[in-house]
This record gives C-alpha cells, structure tokens and sequence, in this order.
C-alpha cells in the first residue's frame, strides 16, 4: 500500500512538470509575436518618418529654388547697365517677362492663359490680347537650381503703372503704392522643383526711394542771393526740352530752409526770382530734415563713378549719366563744374560744390558742404533739373547768382529714384 501511494505520488509530480513546460512554451510564444510585431511596427515607423522627412526635404529644396528664382530676378532687374540686365528700356504698362530654366517651362504657369485676356499687350508686339500672347521667356543664368520659371511683371491698374514713392507730396509720411510717383512695383511669382515636390511663391518687390525731394532747394544753411538775373522754380517741369511747365501739377516750395526763412537773403526786389508754392517769395522752413551722414553710407555704395575731390569739370570731360541712363556719381571732397558739361542721376559731393557757366545736372544734387551756384547767360535753361540738397558748413559761404537757374522737376527725381535697389516687400507661399 505504501508503495502504491508513492507510485501515485510520484506520477502526480511527473504530470505538474510537463503541465508548467507548456505554459512556458505559450509565454515564449506570446514573448515572440510581441518582439515580432514591435519590429514590424518599428520597420514601418521608419519607414515612414524616412519617407516623410524625404518629403519634407524636397519640399524645402523645392521652396529653396524658388526663393533662388526671385533672388536672380531681382539681381538681374537691378542693374540696367548689367549684360545679365532683364528689364525694359522705359517703364510700361503690360511688361513682363518669364525667367526660365529651359525654354517652353512657361507653360507651366497656371496663369498663362490669363495673359491672353487681360487687355495689355504682354509680348510687346503692338496686339492686345491676340491668340498665344504670353510674356516672353529669357534664360536663367543659372544652372541646375530647380526653378523652371519666375514671371516678373510691372504691377498695373487699369492702363496705369502702379508706382511706390511720394504718392502725396509729403516728405514726412512713408512711401506708397500710388499712381503718380515712385518706381514701378514688381510682381513676382516662383516655381521651384524637386523631385515630386513643387513650391510656389508670390512676390512684390518695391524700390524704395533714395531721396524725398519737396523744394527746388533744400538749404541747411544760409543762402546769399546775388543780382535780378537768378531764378528758382519749383513749378513742375519737364525733364526734357522744352522743359515746360507741367500744367495742374502741384508745385513744390522753391526754398525750403532748415532753419528760419531769414536764413535766405531774399530782397524784395528778388520775391519773383523765387518761384513755386504760394506763388513769388516761395521759401518755407522746412518741417523735416535730413541725415546727411545716413545718405553718404546709404548712397556712395551704390556709386557707378566715383570722381577725386578736387576735380574740375568741364565741357570736354565725360558726361555722367543720361535720362535714359542715369547713373550715381560721388565726389569725396569739392569739385568745381563748368563748362558745357552735363549729367543725370544723383551727384553726391562730400565737399563743396561750385557750379557755373552752361553746365547742367538732371536729377538730384547733394552737398554735404557749401554751394556757390553762379554764372551761365541768359540762354541757359537751368543748371539743375530736379532739386539741390545741401548741408553747409560753418564757414557758411553759400551764394546764388547771375543767370543760375534751378527747376524743379519729379520727372528727374523719379529718375533718379530708379538708382535704387529692388527689395522684396513681401512674399507668400502658395
């Protein structure tokens, strides 16, 4: 009987042993589906964030290029006297033109049949509107930067250029888009490419003015008026011959000082040499000034030429700048002009400036010292077309005589403005 009982026993203890081995091989199994299933899970996930970090790459080397696009843009219209230059000979209603990575990616642009119905003539053929019309297409300069195109287009309202400038004749509020003066917006829209990734950016890009010119002459100092013969005018005029007066448009002050009015020896016998708002007499203080140090470091960098202090110029030396080509000339100390010679932009001298005989400037003139303006006969036209700006210094030696004239004119100021460089005022992704 004891035997049989430890029999039992014994076979009872056999039986549990086998009953936990398989318990063990079910949690093993458990174990393995769990580690299965977590690799699984992981592979999946990484190949998943693999995926979406290389979507996010292209889509960032895609908006890459496109910023690339309106940065060569920009570049080229900056500069007219660049080769690389790709803007219009004169400002125009319905320019445009397509930045292209090879020739025919402007179809790419969603917009392009919208060309063909805006009422402008995009491809500058003297058709509105006909069949095809698109801006034309110019070649990327670069190479392998993924932009298939950039439209630049001048910013238009009705038959108007839209400008950014002095819209309200107010040196002391900021500039605006207007319809009157500044330099023509530009609207820009970029395509950048990579891969199955595409990026578009829209753009407007202003140039901000360089001077805000609100007198025919801005004087930081006193200004001695010699003789009958002078005439100041800041009546509206005409850049070119016959340099007419702009009939309804608004005049400017023919002096605007900085100090007291006094500070202009004015007779009574020279109040009609004095022209410009208000009519004879026209001389105001002036309700801003300007930071003379902020122009040179803001202007002279952009110099196309840059002549000695000390120079003389005369009818036989070059001309600098045209109308049609104004360009930014700086003196770093006096200079002395004469002569029949002429130029057209902005003169920036760190200096004084004496300026005679039948010399003339188009634009804007700027004297961080004193200015003596003199001579000529009575057949000249003016010396300066646009504004005089100058500073004085405290040997305070500014004279105005004999046959000088000064006229103002927002045609050479507006010309000289265009020396500035296009800045994006905002951009959006779409």
């Amino acid at each position: 009987m004891k035997r049989a009982i430890q029999e039992g026993t014994m076979r009872t203890c056999s039986t549990g042993v086998r009953s936990d081995a398989g318990n063990a091989m079910v949690v093993a199994l458990l174990v393995l589906m769990l580690f299965t299933a977590a690799g699984v899970t992981f592979i999946a996930v990484t190949k998943s964030e693999k995926q979406i970090a290389g979507n996010q790459m292209s889509s960032s080397q895609a908006m890459y290029a496109a910023e690339a696009g309106l940065s060569e843009a920009l570049a080229r219209m900056n500069n007219p006297a660049d080769p690389a230059y790709v803007g219009p000979a004169n400002a125009k209603v319905g320019w445009g033109l397509y930045l292209v990575e090879s020739g025919g990616s402007s179809s790419l642009d969603p917009d392009l049949p919208a060309e063909q119905k805006d009422g402008l003539d995009n491809d500058g053929d003297g058709i509105v509107d006909n069949a095809g019309e698109h801006y034309p297409e110019v070649k990327s300069a670069q190479a392998d930067l993924k932009y298939p195109y950039v439209r630049v287009r001048f910013k238009t309202q009705g038959t108007d250029l839209v400008l950014f400038g002095d819209g309200d004749d107010d040196a002391l509020t900021p500039p605006t888009e207007n319809l009157k003066n500044g330099a023509p917006v530009l609207e820009l829209a970029a395509h950048g490419a990579q891969g199955t990734a595409n990026k578009m950016i829209d753009a407007v890009a202003y140039r901000y003015p360089l001077l805000d010119v609100n007198a025919a002459v801005w004087a930081g100092a006193s200004l001695k008026m010699n003789g009958n013969a002078l005439l100041i005018d800041g009546h509206d005029h005409e850049a070119t011959a016959p340099y007419d007066t702009i009939a309804g448009a608004p005049a400017v002050a023919g002096i605007m000082t900085e100090g007291p009015t006094t500070d202009v020896d004015l007779s009574s016998g020279q109040a009609d040499n004095v022209l410009g708002a208000s009519g004879d007499g026209s001389v105001f203080q002036s309700p801003m000034t300007y930071d003379f140090n902020k122009l040179w470091s803001t202007i002279a960098p952009l110099a196309e030429t840059v002549v000695p202090g000390g120079s003389s110029l005369t009818g036989s030396s070059p001309t600098l700048g045209t109308m049609a080509d104004p360009m930014i000339t700086c003196v770093n100390g006096n200079l002395k002009v004469s002569g029949t010679w002429s130029g057209a932009g902005i003169l920036l001298v760190n200096g004084n400036l004496e300026m005679g005989g039948g010399a003339q400037f188009k634009g804007v003139v700027v004297v961080m010292g004193d200015v003596n303006i003199a001579g000529g006969g009575p057949a000249d036209v003016a010396h300066i077309m646009g504004g005089l700006i100058y500073q004085g210094t405290v040997i305070d030696a500014n004279t105005y005589g004999g046959a000088a004239r000064v006229y103002y004119s927002s045609a050479a100021v507006n010309n000289a403005n265009l020396l500035s460089r296009y800045q994006l005022a905002w951009w959006h992704e779409r």
